[in-house]
């Protein structure tokens, strides 16, 4: 009952938060949506399936503790040297302003 309890709860925040962020962010014209790229859907699949694996026995260890630890720890640091995109100015020509 305890772990439905926070699973739904979970899924029911995610689902409230994500679209309203989005609406925020174009209330204040940040450009935000819900195109993620090809990492971040793999991680988010990546999270669903180590998250099932460790809650499906009902208990936890220090193994599985540090399990989840050690995959944020790497998600955190892969995600630090993804390179951001720039969009191309017109031309294709990327223009320095002197």
């Amino acid at each position: 009952l305890c772990l439905g309890v926070a699973i739904g709860s979970s899924t029911q925040i995610a689902l409230f938060v994500v679209p309203f962020s989005v609406i925020v962010g174009w209330i204040v014209d940040v450009p935000m949506s819900l195109d993620f790229r090809l990492f971040d859907a793999s991680v988010l699949l990546l999270s669903v399936f180590l998250t099932s694996g460790v809650i499906t026995d009902g208990s936890s260890n220090w193994l599985e503790g540090a399990m989840l630890v050690a995959t944020y720890v790497l998600i955190a640091i892969i995600c630090w040297f993804i390179p951001t995109h720039e969009e191309p100015s017109f031309g294709g020509h990327h223009h320095r302003e002197l």
